[in-house]
């Protein structure tokens, strides 16, 4: 404002000395050259201020941006992404540096060109609170999310010792799945044994010649071998099973040891006999072995 007033007081003063026609004198040459002075002054001064508009401008566009990737850091930390939230705060130290550098750049040409515009400098120093805010919330942030990645690098660590652990304890289950296995089979095994019970139905020729029974003879009768016989011609049975025997002839002698009422000889309508057990312990009880004689 006060180049302009001035310039119109030295542009009245020379249409006062052009109309007395004194253009060539020393004076009017003088005033001439002032006024050219301050007006190329004028215009570098208008040039400057707006110049300073324009980067204060650029400077609170930077801001909003940064505002806005504050909202989306915080939604990204949140959720887990920490990637992502440390490459949104290294672009945002980057843009706070750039402002920095263009305010201090703001401040030396305002020095330079000696503005003493207390609203600009007002607003400039505005400017470096707001990025100090921002550094010390971005120092902050960055804090928080290397305490976050260490918790999840620690959480990652402790996954990873379970499923070892989990990896460990399938092995165990596996072998002792594999020892019950094989206890299961030994235990099966030796109860079918304990359980085991053989018969032999045959005739009294066959058994003789089987070994099963001797020859017996006048006053002699025949009886089971003592010398062992093979078991090779017996049927095997589990005697918590079987219930009955069926000797498919009309008469039978019981040649093994086998408690009386412990059994009986049914006869079929067919007329066929059949060996009925009416205590399976009782009647297994002596011998495991059931020789049958039949004619």
């Amino acid at each position: 404002m006060k180049y302009t007033n001035y310039l119109g007081v030295l542009s009245a003063a020379l249409l006062f000395f052009g109309s007395c026609d004194v253009e060539r004198s020393e004076k009017y040459q003088a005033l001439v050259q002032e006024r050219d002075s301050l007006y190329t002054e004028a215009v570098a001064a208008k040039g400057g201020f707006d110049e300073a508009l324009n980067t204060i401008n650029e400077i609170e566009e930077a801001l909003e941006s940064v505002r806005a990737a504050e909202n989306i850091i915080m939604v990204e930390n949140q959720e887990g992404n920490t990637q992502k939230a440390v490459s949104q705060i290294n672009a945002i130290q980057q843009t706070l540096d750039e402002n920095r550098s263009k305010i201090k750049d703001l401040e030396n040409k305002l020095a330079e060109q000696g503005s003493k515009s207390k609203a600009l400098a007002q607003t400039v120093n505005r400017l470096k609170t707001q990025l100090e805010e921002k550094d010390t919330f971005i120092t902050s942030l960055k804090g928080e999310l290397e305490q976050s990645r260490s918790q999840i690098t620690e959480l990652n660590n402790q996954v990873a010792d379970l499923n070892d652990d989990i990896l460990t304890l399938n092995d165990n289950i596996e072998n002792l799945n594999e020892q019950n296995a094989v206890q299961q089979a030994t235990i099966e095994s030796q109860d079918a044994a304990l359980n085991s019970v053989w018969a032999c139905v045959a005739t009294a020729q066959v058994l003789k010649e089987l070994g099963i029974i001797t020859k017996g003879g006048l006053f002699k009768p025949r009886e089971l071998s003592k010398q062992g016989f093979d078991k090779s011609q017996f049927i095997q049975y589990d005697k918590r099973n079987v219930t009955s025997i069926p000797l498919n002839t009309k008469k039978a002698t019981i040649m093994s040891n086998h408690p009386e009422g412990s059994y009986e000889l049914v006869e079929t309508p067919e007329g066929a006999l059949v060996l009925n057990i009416l205590n399976k312990d009782t009647f297994w009880s002596v011998s495991s072995y059931l020789i049958v004689s039949i004619k």
